[in-house]
């Protein structure tokens, strides 16, 4: 019974660092004010383990409801086979989280937003047209994105509203 209770409390505890982490991370971006540049973190703890993130600011939204928010990538590279994970992460006007859409791979990240649309390419794709441009509409927040691969096919995501740490 205590075993079962310190590996929990263990497991407990090291997926909050992971979660201040990535908030510390993100807020040190976001207090850059530095508008399409990536910057890249090396998480790493082991010697030879990728775990590397790339987190780009890529500028603020207002709402019809005259609501503002902050548009933040983040782009996970890990282990010895290169995996990568992508998220799009929405910060209030007070630079709070607020939720986000978690994609299937950091190629499908957004390049860009400009008045209010962000804009995501195909074109480190293989397996979709590279000619597609995909533009989502943020003067309201969508509860789904839908990221055009061909013709009318490609990957619907959800936003997320649960807390940092549970990402």
């Amino acid at each position: 019974m205590n075993k079962l209770l310190i590996i929990s409390i263990f497991f407990c505890l090291s997926g909050t660092g992971l979660a201040q982490d990535k908030e510390d991370i993100v807020l040190s971006v976001l207090s850059k004010n530095v508008v399409g540049k990536t910057f890249r973190f090396n998480l790493s703890d082991k010697k030879d383990y990728l775990n590397e993130v790339d987190v780009a600011y890529l500028g603020e939204i207002e709402t019809k409801a005259q609501k503002k928010y902050y548009i933040v990538t983040w782009g996970r590279v890990w282990g010895p086979n290169k995996h990568t994970t992508g998220s799009i992460l929405l910060y209030d006007n007070k630079k709070q989280y607020f939720g986000n859409y978690v994609l299937g791979a950091s190629s499908d990240l957004p390049i860009k937003l400009d008045k209010n649309e962000l804009f995501f390419y195909n074109t480190t794709k293989n397996e979709c047209d590279r000619s597609l441009v995909t533009k989502i509409d943020f003067s309201e927040i969508p509860k789904n994105i839908f990221i055009k691969c061909s013709g009318e096919l490609g990957d619907v995501y959800e936003l997320n509203l649960d807390s940092l740490e549970k990402k």
